[in-house]
Formats: C-alpha cells, structure tokens, sequence
C-alpha cells in the first residue's frame, strides 16, 4: 500500500447506481497490468460481479439488478503510457460527484486525468437481444 503522505494513483474498474459510486475495485498503479499501450487493472467487470455476489456487495441492489454485471453503469481507470495520463472511461450516468469521489478515491493527480464516455460502460437495455 501507498504511504499516506504521497499516495500512489490507482487504476481500476467502479459501477455506478442512481447516480452515484455503488463499487470499485483498484490496485496501485506499480502492482496493476502492465502492456505497452497502458497500465490496467487485471480483473474484469464480469469476474468481480461474480465475486461481489459470493460476498454479499449486490445485495444492495434491487433483484432483478443482480443477474448481471451490465445491468447498472460502469467504467474503468486506466493508465495511458503514451499519453502520460489516467483516464476514467465511463457511461452516461456519470456526473461531477462521481469524478470527485473516484479522484480522491484513487489518488488521481488532477493535471493528468481525463475523463471519456464510452457507451460500452452503459447497461445494456432491457430489451436487448444477443
């Protein structure tokens, strides 16, 4: 863990409900993925969603929310080596509280973290067929 006098940025993968933070899972950035294009965290959306059930996290949740990871927003927090920033891929449903919380929440330094829509993070809707 970071020393709490310069902690260390995080990446990592978070969901949102009604609007605000409901989970995130991170690593430091020296003990995330690493590859040529960025620094990431390893785990999946799909595996932690499975994992927050076994631990009770999706209780919370309406029941018919809990099926699937996609059911609610979500996003992820990356390190982009070439762009010598962090960026915090998201849905729609995201908003300025969102972006203060997982700031502090993951040590992000504010010059060098943007933010970006991806529509991937949105649930999928109801009547969506595979």
């Amino acid at each position: 863990m970071s020393n709490a006098e310069n902690p260390e940025p995080e990446v990592g993968i978070f969901w949102i409900n009604e609007g605000k933070l409901f989970h995130i899972e991170s690593t430091p950035r020296s003990k995330a993925l690493k590859t040529q294009v960025s620094i990431d965290y390893a785990g999946g959306h799909y595996a932690a969603w499975f994992s927050m059930g076994k631990r009770g996290i999706l209780d919370q949740l309406p029941p018919y929310m809990r099926d699937e990871y996609d059911s609610i927003s979500r996003g992820r927090v990356v390190y982009l080596n070439e762009k010598k920033s962090y960026v915090i891929y998201h849905g729609d449903d995201f908003n300025d509280s969102i972006h203060r919380e997982l700031m502090d929440l993951l040590n992000l330094p504010e010059d060098a973290t943007v933010d970006e829509v991806d529509e991937h993070y949105n649930p999928l809707p109801e009547d969506f067929l595979f």
